[in-house]
């Protein structure tokens, strides 16, 4: 049963009847009145200290969300990283003053907070700050502030794209919390909307299905590496009982890809494209065909390409109104549908020539030995590319190298300039990702730093 879709700066003043279902933690429901007392805990346990910043450290989305909104209700900043690894909370430590959650050395335990029953009031959204940091191509961290107005607005926007399609469809997810998509899909989205929401992280095939047998109808949220693979491990069809819809974020799907799941499913996934800085910018549903490789902006989204050809927006869920440049080319279609060509910022020269990494990639593709390819700049002193390759017959790779990578050379060569051809080569079972399953420029350029599998030049 799906609840009435409520912005998250009212949520807690507004609540919902106290036996409703916010989240299935395993085999238990934790209804509203918990959920509701949790959050009120860390409010009241958040009064007396003074720090402004705080990081949100659970891997558990439950805690999580609790959290956050005890953080916002408190007058304190929320800190979101893009990752829980010790190395990367080192390197944020200037953005935070302290750490809340269920981590070791964290200042408030959330295990220790007593549950507490409070009188909610609604927040100024626009003054409720949250600081989310994305790794970005380049693997650095980059800082996005937003205000919960520019987060439930998004969710407003959803709803009404597919509320009435997705109903009181339970949410499970693949893909983490911390990050916006996440964030978004898994916690703010089904919160307002009264979804319950499953806390489990399904990436392994068994949990999955067994996650949503157990809920019977479900919306998945997901991403390309995990929805590229997954047809290799269950029968797709097994999923048309049970899932209303499947998101994908976090990159482009294949279109090979979505059209297998439309055969299979009836449907293919609805792939969302955005950034942490943008937020949702258009969707698509690839069932094979050219027209549905086209993008459709969301409602009240403008649209328009500057004189670099890059994609400009302005967007209800933008800061302020001015228009903001995407690192994307694209091509508008007299209908309003676009088309992506490519990140700006992955046209690169080499030896004084410039080459479009997402041409030579597609290029790859087309070969009839390469499932999936990725092209990168390589660091050094000499300018060069290198080639991750996933191979349709890997025992390809076995029966010589070197004859392997000529051909994929000598392919190449009949279309772009020797000196634009990739000199260093790797075949692997998978692309490289994060914990999104997002590809990034730094992911693909460590499997170049080790001195072994290097191609001839």
């Amino acid at each position: 049963m799906q609840g009435e879709f409520i912005a998250l700066s009212r949520l807690l003043a507004t609540g919902r009847a106290p036996s409703r279902v916010v989240c299935v933690d395993g085999e238990r429901e934790v209804t509203w009145r918990e959920f509701a007392c949790r959050v009120g805990g860390i409010v009241r346990a958040l009064a007396p200290r003074p720090e402004a910043r705080w990081l949100i450290h659970s891997e558990h989305p439950l805690p999580f969300a609790a959290a956050l909104l005890a953080l916002v209700h408190a007058g304190r900043r929320a800190v979101l990283a893009p990752g829980l690894q010790p190395a990367l909370l080192d390197a944020l430590r200037p953005a935070y003053d302290a750490v809340v959650g269920d981590a070791i050395g964290a200042e408030l335990d959330l295990r220790a907070v007593a549950p507490a029953e409070l009188d909610f009031r609604p927040l100024e959204a626009r003054a409720a700050r949250i600081d989310l940091y994305t790794s970005g191509s380049s693997g650095q961290p980059k800082r996005v502030e937003k205000s919960l107005h520019q987060l439930e607005t998004e969710a407003g926007v959803l709803e009404a794209s597919w509320g009435a399609a997705l109903g009181g469809a339970a949410v499970v997810a693949t893909v983490p919390h911390h990050h916006i998509y996440g964030l978004l899909f898994r916690l703010i989205w089904p919160l307002a909307a009264g979804r319950r929401f499953d806390a489990a992280l399904c990436a392994e095939p068994d949990l999955l299905m067994q996650t949503l047998r157990r809920h019977g109808e479900a919306v998945l949220v997901s991403s390309p590496a995990h929805l590229t693979r997954l047809p290799e491990l269950i029968d797709l069809a097994s999923l048309r009982p049970l899932v209303r819809r499947i998101f994908s974020s976090g990159g482009p799907l294949p279109a090979a890809t979505g059209a297998q799941y439309h055969r299979a499913m009836g449907a293919a996934p609805t792939e969302v494209y955005g950034s942490t800085e943008s937020g949702g910018i258009a969707w698509r549903e690839q069932d094979g065909t050219e027209a549905a490789a086209l993008w459709r902006a969301f409602a009240q989204m403008q649209i328009r390409i500057d004189a670099d050809g890059a994609l400009c927006l302005r967007s209800p869920y933008l800061a302020d109104d001015d228009w903001l440049t995407m690192g994307d080319a694209a091509e508008v279609l007299p209908d309003g549908r676009f088309r992506l060509k490519g990140r700006l910022d992955r046209v690169v020269k080499v030896e004084g020539k410039r080459v479009s990494l997402p041409q030579l990639e597609q290029a790859l593709r087309e070969h009839p030995w390469v499932r999936e390819a990725a092209v990168v700049a390589l660091e050094g002193a000499k300018q060069a590319l290198g080639a991750v390759v996933i191979l349709r017959e890997p025992a390809r790779e076995a029966a010589g190298r070197e004859p392997l990578i000529g051909a994929l050379r000598e392919f190449l060569a009949g279309r772009f300039d020797r000196v634009l051809v990739p000199r260093q080569w790797r075949f692997v079972a998978r692309l490289p990702g994060d914990e999104r399953g997002k590809l990034t420029a730094a992911g693909l350029q460590r499997l170049f730093h080790k001195a072994q599998d290097a191609a001839p030049t």
